[in-house]
């Protein structure tokens, strides 16, 4: 088909399912639907908005044009089909707005002062799920750290072994091995400890 057709001969045509006129007309308004973008969404662009979906809507506003364009109406298709455009850039816009654009707005920093001496920031206020973060944890630690030494004199030398090996992460295998016993022994040895621990303390 002769691309310098008329737009209301393509309408014709377009509304008949012939692929090239659409083709055609896409084409005549290729740089209609994009400067209607650059327009309404000027630079510096935001992130969250992807000119290819833009120019998407823009495309399905032109083929609404095509559908709802009537001869007799007192305007130009070109005008009409400018207006369906925007009408639908505008509309995507809007959705990126009260969507991404609204969680981008009302985001705060973790650096975000959030005592009255500023010495204290957001970031010191979100929970953390690592026991090593844990000051109930930490004391814990800690004062098991300090039983050690008292433990160690309630077992045997080859009782402390045993202990100490396993809470290190040896398998019964190689605790038999260092310690020279058997690996049934070792099991017994701990068994036996596991007893004991809790008769040690109070807490």
């Amino acid at each position: 088909m002769n691309p310098s057709v008329s737009d209301y001969e393509l309408l014709y045509y377009v509304r008949q399912n012939d692929e090239e006129s659409q083709a055609i007309l896409i084409q005549r308004y290729h740089r209609t639907i994009w400067a209607i973008i650059h327009n309404l969404v000027p630079p510096p662009r935001p992130s969250y908005i992807d000119l290819d979906d833009l120019y998407q809507e823009g495309l399905i506003g032109l083929l609404e044009a095509v559908n709802n364009f009537k001869e007799d109406m007192d305007t130009s298709f070109g005008t009409f089909a400018r207006v369906c455009v925007e009408r639908e850039i505008r509309s995507l816009l809007r959705k990126y707005r009260t969507g991404s654009y609204s969680l981008l707005s009302t985001a705060m920093s973790l650096d975000m002062s959030v005592s009255e001496d500023e010495n204290i920031c957001l970031m010191d206020t979100v929970p953390c799920g690592k026991t090593d973060f844990d000051p109930v944890y930490a004391t814990y630690v800690s004062w098991a750290k300090d039983q050690i030494p008292f433990i160690k004199k309630t077992l045997s030398e080859t009782e402390w072994q045993v202990y100490r090996y396993h809470a290190l992460g040896y398998s019964y295998k190689e605790i038999s091995k260092w310690v020279g016993c058997s690996e049934k022994d070792v099991d017994n040895i701990l068994q036996k400890i596991k007893k004991k621990l809790p008769t040690l303390f109070d807490t």
